[in-house]
């Protein structure tokens, strides 16, 4: 007897609980989303949305921050500085200095209880709210500039007599010139000694330093163990007294306005023992016992500390580390003293500097791991050692910080993230492994602009993209625990204008070109507060789109039944789209939930297809718990066990 064959019912469910991030490219699984908005992984492995960010004021034309002891923010020519512990982030300043600064982009970096602001040169002190110079200049002037020989100590003499022999009673404390030619008698050659009358013997006198009155110098800036570059300094002065008055030399001593320094003396000369007084009109010179005098020309001396051009700063092991793409040169300051450049003295704490010979100019400097690091595009440069003996820079060609990309440096748990030209990149001290292997690689390799800073575990990255339509700005955001990738809103209406981003490492302040934003408004001092709870975002739009469904599934079978459980946080409202085999969005249902914490399940019969794909989206905050999919086989063209 034959009967029919029925079809069994052949059904079978699967459920998505951990949800991955953003994957942008092909291989985009279906717990992954090719498009995502304002979604995090802080609720893993639930899908949650970002906490709200808060506003915390109108802020135009930022051109940096920085973040030591408390906030610096520089807006134009002004500087403000809020403190951690006085009123965290409630605005009102600690310090604000107005026409402090160029209206120009800014290089910031921290050392000991100072932030160093590049170009301009300057230090400010987060204590006392001063701001300094790091460089300083003196000009002469209508001043008179006196250069007389001394000792060590810096004392200057005056002979009461010379000759060639010395006298038979002297009294005790006599000064006298020993000459050796009485025509010459303040030659280099002739010997200052003084008479000791209890030892009841004459004692030489050296005179192998230089002293230096420049009129005004401690008031420019100068101070004790400064490298100053002297020029100006009439050639007589040099040709008679030291060959080395004009160029480098290290101030020893200050006495007021006097500068005590070792000079090279003119062996040669006939006229050592004597004082130069140098004026703009004329240069005289006197001997030690004011018989003689002589007259040359006038000339402006004028003194310096130079601060080099820097492009890119950072810190380590006390000093500041910067770079310079004209000169191809790697600079570090004196240890502990960021106002010194080029003080060479043959020790421990002398100034640094090494000319490199890679192709291209610098992109970047961090310091990661104890190592400074300064970037090219396809270089790193690595500094080893612990003085400047000892220094020594390796090269090492491999993917170095893209242009345009030197605020994308942030360091995380150990690890230095990074924007190349192809990609982000994560070095742990060996080399750089790219990390943004899902994400749309020609948006990051034609980036004009990238930010970088980190807040816990996660790299928030900035990106600027010119396009035909325009810019586009994303704000990409990686966990660096679960290696996630999710995006994030850059302000109201995507604002490409401007973008700065200040981490503290508890908070990460963000600037959108028209306010500053705090991205954890809980971790704020003033969080209780009725205008500090008025200033949080009222809503957070969110949007993800899902891979494509049912690729994995053995035979033919498709989704006849999906459920969303989702857990509404505050007052929300969630859309859930479909789209079947890359067809147009069909609404497969709305959702509004009006109060906190409460856990709603969505289900939803798609219509019949081969892949499907999902969006969530909507307003509010929501964790989305998990999917769950019922399949149904299919054979021909019916149905079994829809």
């Amino acid at each position: 007897m034959n009967l029919p064959s029925l079809y069994s019912l052949q059904s079978g469910r699967s459920i998505l609980t951990a949800f991955g991030g953003l994957n942008e490219s092909y291989a985009c699984g279906e717990a992954e989303f090719t498009e995502e908005m304002n979604f995090s992984s802080q609720g893993y492995p639930a899908l949650q949305t970002r906490n709200p960010r808060r506003k915390l004021g109108a802020l135009a034309n930022c051109n940096g921050m920085y973040h030591l002891n408390g906030r610096l923010t520089c807006t134009g020519t002004t500087l403000t500085y809020v403190q951690d512990d006085v009123d965290g982030s409630a605005g009102t300043p600690y310090f604000e200095l107005t026409d402090a600064v160029t209206d120009t982009a800014k290089i910031m970096v921290g050392m000991g209880t100072q932030i160093l602001i590049w170009p301009d040169a300057k230090s400010f002190d987060t204590k006392t709210g001063k701001l300094e110079d790091l460089g300083a200049s003196w000009a002469q002037g209508e001043g008179t500039v006196e250069v007389s020989p001394c000792d060590a100590g810096g004392k200057t003499y005056e002979v009461e007599e010379y000759g060639a022999k010395e006298p038979e009673e002297p009294k005790d404390g006599l000064l006298f010139l020993k000459v050796n030619d009485e025509a010459t008698p303040w030659a280099y050659v002739s010997v200052l000694e003084q008479y000791d009358a209890k030892m009841e013997k004459w004692v030489e006198i050296k005179l192998d330093h230089v002293r230096l009155t420049m009129p005004g110098l401690a008031a420019a800036g100068f101070k004790k163990g400064d490298t100053m570059t002297v020029s100006g300094i009439p050639d007589k002065v040099e040709t008679y007294l030291a060959g080395n008055v004009n160029g480098e030399m290290n101030i020893e001593q200050l006495d007021g306005d006097s500068v005590v320094v070792t000079g090279v003396p003119a062996q040669e000369s006939k006229a050592y023992f004597g004082t130069f007084a140098i004026t703009a009109e004329r240069t005289k010179w006197t001997s030690l016992d004011g018989s003689e005098a002589k007259t040359f020309e006038g000339a402006a001396a004028a003194a310096q500390r130079r601060v080099p051009e820097l492009e890119y700063v950072t810190e380590n092991a006390n000093r500041v580390w910067g770079c310079n793409s004209k000169e191809n040169i790697i600079y570090s300051c004196k240890q502990g003293d960021p106002t010194n450049w080029y003080c060479y003295n043959g020790i421990a704490s002398d100034s640094y500097a090494v000319t490199v010979g890679s192709e291209g100019g610098f992109t970047g400097a961090a310091t990661c791991m104890g190592y400074v690091l300064f970037f090219k595009e396809n270089t790193i440069h690595k500094i080893y050692g612990s003085r400047p003996a000892d220094y020594q820079v390796v090269s090492t060609q491999c993917r170095g910080v893209a242009k345009g990309a030197s605020r994308s440096l942030s360091v995380i748990n150990e690890t230095l993230y990074y924007l190349s030209c192809e990609g982000v990149m994560a070095w742990d001290g060996s080399l750089p492994v790219n990390v943004s292997t899902m994400l749309d690689r020609t948006s990051l390799m034609n980036a004009r602009y990238a930010a970088g800073a980190a807040l816990d575990a996660r790299y928030y990255l900035y990106t600027r993209v010119p396009q035909a339509t325009g810019t586009r700005a994303r704000l990409l955001v990686y966990d660096t625990e679960r290696k996630l990738w999710h995006e994030e809103d850059t302000g109201d209406g995507q604002k490409t204008a401007g973008w700065e981003m200040c981490s503290t490492r508890q908070q990460l302040y963000l600037w959108d070109g028209e306010a500053l934003w705090a991205a954890e408004p809980d971790r704020e001092s003033d969080r209780e507060t009725d205008e500090a709870q008025a200033a949080v975002e009222k809503k957070v739009d969110f949007t993800a789109t899902t891979g494509d469904i049912g690729l994995t599934g053995p035979d033919d079978k498709y989704v006849s039944r999906v459920t969303l459980r989702v857990d509404a946080l505050a007052y929300s409202v969630v859309r859930v789209q479909a789209s079947y085999d890359g067809g147009a969005w069909e609404t497969l249902g709305d959702a509004a939930v009006l109060n906190r914490w409460v856990r709603v399940n969505l289900p939803f019969v798609p219509a019949r297809h081969d892949t499907l794909r999902l969006r969530i989206s909507g307003t509010g905050q929501i964790a989305v718990r998990s999917i769950a999919f019922t399949f149904a086989a299919s054979r021909g063209n019916r149905v079994a066990g829809a």
